[in-house]
């Protein structure tokens, strides 16, 4: 085992790696020692937040923890209080130039954060994005959002990028942040889905440079009954859509404006289709809801979407969500019923 350089008390780490844990004792000590096999790395810390397990996963951590002090710092929650307080007491405990965060069920490649920090320096950048893996026991493949190549982005052109949603997704893992520029910016209590595009649409409005680098940096796991897939029955789909929308107010540029549009056009066209799969008791609340959206978002209709100037390709794609929705509302036992109030 090949651990990465380590950070005593007395030394800022150049990264620090904040990972929550709840009721993950199965996956847990996996992460843990993919962070601590780390090679040509730079100094880092582990920052392990354990939020209130019931399982055996704050004895997994302690147990590590005791074996690699001068690399694991451990704190515990008496109860749960959800991810993104975890993930906020890790960031008061930051003590690196940079840091990331790490999902507990997931796992980073070797060279992971020394790629990442070399980015880093190379171009003075406050955050860098690297490609990700996605796994189950079953498959792994690459993203498809991954890039091939080095790509650079300034100022204004970086929350544009975030918002197009092609080299990125609004995850905060697999990305290296600037502490000094974003620490002291929170990640929002109670929010059910889609909290780290929320956090994230304020991190890429503060930033000066991103950097995306065509090296490998994270592996996600595909876990069965995960939130997102049962989102309409829970209704964790509205923060979902809460996410998107708030997400906008960082936007100060007509480019960035339209991109956001875009973004909310994106969202219900993707709802749409996954709408398909519901039973029309659980359809109908959601169809529902889209028309809301439509209001709200001014896209109603293809004079709405084209004033908003996003172009040919999203009028095209405005007419085929349009073609899904009435296909739903065909499925209902008689027409909704809606309102524009917000």
């Amino acid at each position: 085992m090949t651990y990465g350089d380590p950070c005593l008390s007395t030394c800022q780490p150049a990264i620090s790696v904040i990972v929550p844990v709840y009721n993950v004792d199965t996956y847990v000590a996996n992460c843990i020692r993919s962070l601590l096999m780390q090679e040509n790395a730079p100094t880092y810390e582990i920052i392990l937040v354990n939020d209130g397990s019931t399982d055996n996963s704050k004895a997994i951590c302690e147990a590590l923890q005791q074996t690699t002090p001068a690399i694991i710092r451990l704190f515990n929650h008496e109860f749960n209080q959800g991810l993104s307080i975890a993930r906020n007491t890790g960031l008061a405990q930051v003590r690196g130039e940079y840091f990331t965060f790490v999902d507990a069920d997931d796992l980073i490649p070797p060279s992971a954060l020394g790629d990442l920090y070399a980015a880093a320096c190379e171009y003075n950048a406050d955050i860098v994005k690297g490609n990700n893996w996605i796994f189950s026991k079953e498959q792994r493949y690459p993203a498809n959002y991954n890039t091939k190549r080095t790509r650079i982005f300034h100022s204004d052109k970086i929350l544009i990028a975030f918002y197009e949603h092609q080299l990125m997704r609004g995850h905060t893992w697999g990305k290296l942040f600037r502490t000094s520029v974003f620490v002291d910016i929170p990640n929002q209590p109670g929010v059910a889905m889609a909290q780290d595009t929320l956090y994230c649409a304020e991190m890429f409005a503060k930033a000066n440079t991103l950097v995306v680098i065509p090296r490998p940096v994270y592996e996600y796991r595909l876990r069965a009954g995960s939130a997102t897939g049962r989102k309409y029955e829970t209704k964790a789909y509205l923060w979902w859509l809460y996410s998107i929308e708030q997400a906008g107010r960082f936007a100060r540029t007509p480019k960035q404006k339209r991109r956001h549009k875009q973004l909310q056009m994106r969202t219900l066209i993707q709802i749409s289709k996954e709408a398909r799969q519901l039973n029309n008791l659980a359809l109908g609340p959601v169809v529902n809801e889209i028309h809301q959206r439509q209001a709200r978002w001014n896209l109603l209709n293809l004079w709405q979407v084209a004033r908003h100037g996003l172009g040919v390709r999203w009028i095209l794609h405005f007419i085929q969500f349009a073609f899904t929705l009435a296909r739903l509302e065909r499925r209902l036992e008689k027409p909704m019923r809606f309102s524009n109030a917000s």
